[in-house]
């Protein structure tokens, strides 16, 4: 009887343990966290012209951003970044990822095809 008794208290040290081990666990699981959703970025293309033109678009540091494009003819956009980036895109809608941004700057978006700076991502 003695045996059984001190298996009782060891099992149940072991559940209370790993109980205080979980809700531990769980208490870091749900700490706030820093929103890194990405900055989109609408532009639309129709003929010569391209909505946003020269605009600034400030983006935090470490965020993303993603283009939308809408287009009535395919083109090319490219970013000064480091490493540059240029992405094609078609007739109607594209969405682009760059990625996200981890060095402060200024970078230009701009429109090969017609030779136009779209945007300018302040990353800060």
């Amino acid at each position: 009887m003695r045996l059984t008794t001190r298996i009782i208290a060891v099992v149940a040290a072991i559940c209370g343990i790993a109980s205080v081990a979980t809700a531990c666990g769980n208490d870091i699981a749900t700490e706030p966290r820093t929103s890194s959703d990405p900055v989109v970025v609408e532009i639309n293309f129709s003929g010569d012209s391209v909505d946003p033109h020269g605009t600034k678009i400030e983006v935090p540091l470490g965020h993303g951003v993603e283009l939308d494009v809408t287009a009535d003819a395919a083109g090319e956009i490219h970013v000064h970044s480091d490493p540059e980036q240029s992405a094609a895109y078609g007739v109607g809608t594209t969405r682009i990822s760059l990625g996200a941004f981890g060095i402060p700057g200024q970078y230009e978006v701009e429109s090969h095809t017609l030779g136009k700076t779209i945007v300018t991502l302040e990353v800060k």
